[in-house]
């Protein structure tokens, strides 16, 4: 039996998405994931490009050490609030299957230096998608639904404080009445970084 519903079904996508990708009605991607056909060389190939992965792994061979691949879905700025989404991803990254197993993620591309070092300009940070959030976590912080930032929680009595870990820069301060009306809310925790070496 092949991986072809479970590359799938990690990338988000439903048959009819899948099927327009290959070229091929839903039909044959139906019969792909119940085994009842399998995709030719050809296809292989093409499905090799859309999952980022080995036809190893959608023959059913070495799924279990395969990395689940995420969308990189724009940047977020380690400074001031911006806005965080680009519609065209044309980048992914690979996270463990075993983190994938814990949620949805997504990756985001670092502006700024205001989180060096721990976070440098050009890093791309993993998001868990949450809207909740500790105190002490990495965030990527939203103000008013669109403008975000990449930021340490501090939760305080009156409010919370989203931290810069660069000592040159300023931190955000929001009283619990800000919070609610702006309103502050909370795109994900950063759960890793991935780096390339210059």
């Amino acid at each position: 039996m092949n991986n072809i519903k479970e590359l799938r079904k990690r990338a988000r996508m439903s048959q009819l998405e899948l099927a327009e990708l290959c070229g091929v009605h839903q039909t044959a991607v139906s019969q792909w994931e119940q085994g009842r056909t399998n995709p030719d060389t050809d296809m292989l190939v093409a499905l090799t490009q859309i999952f980022h992965t080995s036809i190893s792994t959608i023959l059913g061979l070495d799924l279990p050490d395969d990395p689940a691949m995420i969308p990189v879905k724009g940047f977020v700025q380690a400074g001031t609030m911006t806005f965080i989404e680009d519609e065209d991803v044309c980048e992914f990254a690979a996270i463990s299957p075993e983190l994938a197993r814990r949620g949805d993620y997504c990756g985001l591309r670092v502006r700024g230096s205001s989180m060096y070092p721990m976070f440098q300009d050009g890093d791309i940070v993993i998001v868990r998608l949450q809207n909740t959030a500790e105190d002490n976590d990495i965030v990527v912080a939203l103000e008013g639904g669109e403008s975000a930032t990449l930021k340490r929680l501090k939760i305080q009595k009156n409010g919370i404080l989203l931290m810069a870990e660069n000592p040159e820069y300023e931190s955000l301060f929001y009283t619990a009445e800000q919070v609610q009306k702006l309103p502050v809310t909370f795109f994900g925790k950063a759960v890793e970084i991935r780096r390339e070496i210059k």
